[in-house]
């Protein structure tokens, strides 16, 4: 028998669109390390706020658009003392999108520019 040392960060989202007696949480994965974690949450942001690509929205209707819409995600780890700011992240990719500045995924994940 094998026991699984690696301590895991599982992101999780809360989401209220579903059924009354179904769970609001939906387990979206397990990631061996925080930055991992922290990536997976930023992409459920991203992936909503894609949703109003196009449309000429200022950051504070598109960080509302998302507070009313968007599904919240959360990492469950070993440490919750760092965790994901989905707040700040928010604040932040609303002000780039809403500027015209839309950076591609992989610069606001992993700090690479085009």
């Amino acid at each position: 028998m094998q026991i699984e040392t690696a301590k895991k960060y599982v992101v999780e989202v809360y989401s209220d669109k579903g059924p009354l007696e179904a769970s609001p949480w939906a387990k979206i994965g397990e990631f061996s390390s925080h930055s991992e974690a922290v990536d997976a949450c930023k992409q459920i942001v991203d992936k909503a706020l894609d949703q109003k690509r196009g449309f000429e929205l200022d950051a504070q209707s598109l960080v509302n658009y998302y507070l009313n819409f968007g599904d919240v995600p959360f990492i469950n780890g070993v440490e919750n003392i760092a965790t994901f700011d989905l707040y700040a992240y928010l604040a932040n990719r609303c002000s780039e999108l809403a500027a015209g500045n839309r950076l591609p995924l992989s610069a606001v994940l992993y700090g690479h520019s085009q």
